[in-house]
């Protein structure tokens, strides 16, 4: 389902998202383990330089999740983070910004968004949503993996998550981080997955050997990067950015490419 933003359409955008808010808070809390994630913990310092692709998602002005600029006018989010919003006009997308406070970079509004017609609630599959801008960004994209890239995934292999988000408990993330995560069978990131979680729709991410790297409240959205692409999407896992469960729980991006019409 694809949302425009126009208009008289915002209002009853507005009503339609505040009925799905209250849905997805409702299952939240019946797995609250599973709440949204929001920024990295460990790892180190990147830039926008250095990842153009990486997108600040700032609602009232602070910042809220992560996404990756896959065309020049399309963003890869969480569809928690759209859903979450409230008023999707609020959000703002910037690019180019390595520092929340900082002022540079480039910034768009939402023209309209599509969420995965699948999705039900954070944590779960299918937590993914493609945000269309009013004007195109400036900055070099990043591809998604499809069908076809599954040893980008396999157990195992060292993937790169990127975002803003905090960076332990209490502390609020100032700048674009990265953390080199080690991709793990699902089962692996309990207790945000369980026995029944679907490989083929979700990734779980391990701290390598001597870390605590892990996503963390704010990092929402966000990519996981393997060979060159988005393979997963940052949807839930360490919610207390702390050392207790430090595990990332992401979308397998090509569970969603289909649905949300993204080319691979």
């Amino acid at each position: 389902m694809t949302v425009r933003l126009r208009g008289s359409a915002r209002a009853g955008t507005r009503a339609a998202v505040a009925v799905a808010t209250t849905a997805v808070l409702t299952a939240a809390a019946l797995w609250s383990t599973a709440a949204p994630a929001s920024a990295i913990k460990g790892g180190g310092p990147t830039t926008t330089g250095a990842r153009p692709y990486a997108m600040l998602i700032e609602l009232d002005g602070n910042q809220f999740c992560g996404g990756s600029l896959i065309a020049p006018t399309k963003v890869l989010t969480a569809a928690h983070c759209v859903v979450n919003a409230g008023d999707v006009s609020a959000l703002r997308i910037i690019g180019g910004r390595t520092h929340v406070d900082g002022t540079g970079g480039t910034e768009r509004k939402i023209a309209s968004y599509r969420l995965d017609s699948r999705y039900g609630s954070p944590g779960h599959v299918y937590d993914a949503a493609v945000l269309t801008l009013d004007r195109p960004m400036p900055y070099r994209t990043i591809p998604v993996a499809g069908p076809k890239d599954g040893k980008l995934v396999a157990d195992g292999r060292t993937a790169t998550v990127v975002g803003w988000g905090r960076t332990g408990p209490g502390e609020s993330g100032t700048r674009l981080k990265r953390a080199k995560l080690v991709l793990s069978p699902v089962t692996d990131c309990q207790p945000y997955t369980d026995p029944d979680t679907d490989p083929a729709k979700m990734l779980c991410g391990m701290p390598r050997p001597g870390t605590t790297d892990s996503i963390c409240p704010g990092d929402s959205g966000g990519p996981l990067i393997s060979g060159g692409k988005v393979v997963g999407i940052v949807s839930s896992g360490n919610k207390y950015c702390d050392e207790q469960y430090p595990v990332s729980v992401f979308v397998r991006a090509d569970s969603v490419v289909a649905d949300l019409g993204i080319p691979t």
